[in-house]
């Protein structure tokens, strides 16, 4: 849902683009908006620095139309590796090219190291002018918001910097001529700043908390960060300085997380978050009350759209699977996220946690049948004999997650003859049938492949090497679109959801040393996550199924009757219960139970990642539960990178992305090559995370390229100094 305040088009003038001079930022943000008739006078005017303030909105929206908004938060962390396109490998293989400059690069898509940091200099300019000029607002209505967008978005800002990079520079003044004197400011004082202006900001913005659902900032957006500041000081990353503020920052966790989790009640089912899409702006995945911020990325009217390319990033390839084409239902693949086979499926209680059935797309329906002849279980068809329809109708893709770890999942086993292992079959295997149309799938992939007695498992189709075949996640797909073959949607972005604030708070009271306490925050996230009584577990939906509901689709080329979207996952086929229809029935019948985790008595997905990791001691345990179970409940949502960096566990927990972990890649079966004997190929740059350095972000070459000391350019040797470490 766009922000109205949004259609005010921003006075992209003067303010501070000299801002870290040049290539920092100053010409490309004096280019972005041209308006003859605007001067530099309106700034001092309360209605010109209102509508400076609404420009500040585009600042929630430029993560999800950059690569630079996956590549800094999801890459290189536990949660996913590279897939096909390897246009920013360095940010996941922390490999010899990310560095001050990010070279070389590998395409025009290669995200550079000054990417965020030029953003978000580019909107604390922005802000610094509107700050500075607060007595312009005095008397008038708008004032208080419009400072207090200026407050949130500065503290906003400074927070991902230094998160990011750690100490940076600390500019809170307008800069009206080109300045090139700037020094980095310790991580202490940015923290300082950061908690400093977003208490300003909770005190001037509204407490009506449904105004979030408009993608204002509200008092209770800056609770959030509020929160998440106090908590990112009081973290491992900071121990060396951080010690006078825990106590007090601990306390300020669970006092501004309680507020925010009480203006801002839980979605009432996990798939109003993401799934139940259908239209922009009415759906309840952008006007439900856990939304805390959001960007304004769509509207009712796409003319005014901001475009948001997660719908394309995550997407796995299909469009040369038989029967298959790119569709608007189906996204277009990018191939840019891989999901971790042996975090991302052992992650979960497959059977009774409904998270991942609703967070990854299991199944996609045939949507381009032609009259080709097929065989199918020794009867030949033409293609459009056996599949009448194209939209969305009948299963052509599903993804079988057979763990079979346990007696309590016996999911359907395959033999690697009937399976797909390439990108572009020249046929479909037909072995699996599904169970609700009675025909059988084109194309299946599963977690495990069998022998030809189905009782040894000897590879998967979902490898650990950089290809296009994996899970993807599901979150932000976009049906909606008026184009076909687009790389990007409409969709609203969600930045932050009061899930997230019990996860504060409960971190808050483990590292306060009540544990169980702590623990016990996280229950009504679980208890959502359980499948209720009378719900289908193998029903499915996500944001492709508005193309159902496409107000643009009739009459438009390729549109019509064309639906890669299938409303069925494969939950029974990876768990047991595909050949039983009493037993699908009993158990749609039955509530799931998730159980109570206490520091006696963890899930047994989350044992075995502890023992993996070798974590014995109470704190280590309880810290890996949580950031497990943060995962679970918030998996791609461009936070990542950022949790396990504060709590120095990014190099454990490098050991599920096997890319970055290592030269030598194995499958989840241990195995270096392909179910076929094929060698995976090495990993070039696997195994370069080095603790010492990567646990920040390389200083910008360009900063360092444009600062002086002295009134003249900086010299090797201090352009060292004020880089971080190893860089």
């Amino acid at each position: 849902m766009k922000t109205t305040i949004l259609k005010t088009t921003a006075v992209s003038l003067a303010l501070g683009a000299a801002l870290l001079c040049s290539t920092s930022c100053g010409d490309k943000f004096l280019t972005e908006v041209k308006h003859d008739s605007y001067t530099t006078d309106m700034l001092d005017t309360p209605e010109g620095l209102q509508s400076m303030a609404g420009s500040l909105y585009e600042f929630f929206v430029w993560p999800f139309t950059s690569e630079s908004g996956y590549a800094y938060t999801n890459y290189g962390t536990d949660e996913f590796m590279v897939a096909n396109d390897k246009s920013n490998q360095m940010w996941n293989d922390y490999d010899f090219r990310l560095g001050s400059e990010v070279t070389p690069k590998v395409n025009g898509n290669t995200q550079g190291s000054d990417s965020w940091w030029n953003q978000c200099y580019t909107y604390i300019g922005r802000c610094n002018t509107i700050i500075g000029r607060a007595d312009v607002l005095d008397g008038f209505a708008g004032r208080d918001e419009t400072l207090g967008t200026a407050f949130f978005v500065r503290g906003y800002a400074y927070l991902f910097l230094t998160m990011q990079y750690g100490d940076v520079p600390l500019v809170t003044e307008e800069i009206n001529t080109p300045e090139r004197e700037f020094t980095r400011e310790s991580s202490e004082k940015v923290y300082e700043r950061v908690i400093s202006d977003l208490e300003q900001a909770y005190s001037m913005l509204t407490a009506d908390a449904g105004r979030a659902t408009y993608n204002y900032v509200t008092r209770y957006t800056a609770a959030h960060y509020l929160a998440k500041a106090h908590l990112w000081r009081a973290s491992e990353i900071n121990d060396d300085w951080n010690a006078p503020y825990k106590e007090q920052d601990l306390e300020d966790v669970i006092r501004y997380a309680d507020e925010v989790i009480a203006a801002h009640p839980l979605a009432a089912n996990f798939e109003d978050l993401f799934n139940n899409f259908t239209a922009y702006d009415s759906s309840i995945t952008e006007t439900n009350t856990e939304i805390v911020l959001s960007s304004g990325s769509s509207d009712a009217d796409v003319s005014y759209h901001k475009s948001n390319k997660g719908v394309a990033y995550f997407c796995s390839w299909y469009s040369s699977f038989q029967f298959m084409k790119r569709d608007i239902a189906g996204a277009r693949e990018y191939q840019r996220l891989k999901t971790t086979p042996s975090y991302a499926f052992y992650l979960y209680d497959l059977k009774n946690d409904s998270r991942f059935w609703k967070s990854f797309r299991t199944t996609l329906a045939v949507n381009n049948v032609s009259d080709t002849e097929i065989e199918v279980q020794g009867q030949k068809y033409t293609g459009t004999e056996y599949f009448p329809s194209n939209n969305g109708e009948y299963m052509g893709v599903m993804y079988i997650i057979n763990r079979n770890d346990s007696d309590d999942e016996q999911g359907i086993r395959v033999t690697r003859n009937e399976v797909n292992l390439v990108k572009a079959p020249t046929h479909g295997t037909y072995t699996v049938m599904d169970y609700r149309t009675g025909k059988y799938v084109p194309t299946v992939m599963a977690l495990k492949i069998y022998d030809d007695t189905k009782t040894e498992a000897i590879g998967t189709c979902f490898t650990p090497d950089y290809n296009e075949l994996y899970v993807s996640l599901s979150k932000y797909f976009d049906g909606g679109v008026e184009k076909n073959n687009l790389n990007y949607s409409y969709r609203d972005a969600v930045l932050a959801r009061s899930a997230e604030d019990y996860f504060f708070k409960a971190e808050a009271l483990i590292r306060q040393g009540s544990i169980d306490e702590g623990l016990a925050v996280l229950k009504p996230l679980r208890d959502r996550a359980q499948f209720r009584a009378g719900e289908e577990r193998d029903a499915y939906t996500d944001g492709g199924n508005a193309y159902h509901y496409n107000p643009y689709k009739d009459g438009l080329n390729g549109y019509n009757a064309n639906c890669a979207f299938y409303p069925m996952n494969t939950y029974y086929y990876s768990v047991g219960g595909w050949d039983d229809p009493e037993e699908r029935a009993r158990m749609n019948s039955q509530a799931s139970v998730l159980p109570v985790v206490t520091s006696g008595n963890y899930p047994e997905e989350d044992q075995a990642i502890m023992d993996k990791l070798g974590y014995s001691s109470d704190y280590d345990k309880a810290m890996c539960y949580l950031l497990n179970e943060k995962s679970r409940e918030m998996y791609g949502e461009y936070l990542r990178w950022m949790d396990l960096a504060r709590t120095k566990t990014l190099e454990k927990r490098l050991v599920f992305n096997d890319q970055a972990w290592g030269k030598e890649l194995r499958n989840i079966l241990g195995q270096t090559a392909d179910v076929n004997g094929a060698a995976y190929a090495e990993s070039t740059y696997g195994g370069s995370f080095d603790p010492g350095k990567h646990y920040r972000r390389p200083i910008p070459q360009t900063f360092l390229d444009n600062i002086n000391t002295g009134g003249r350019p900086l010299t090797a040797d201090e352009k060292q100094a004020m880089q971080n470490p190893g860089y």
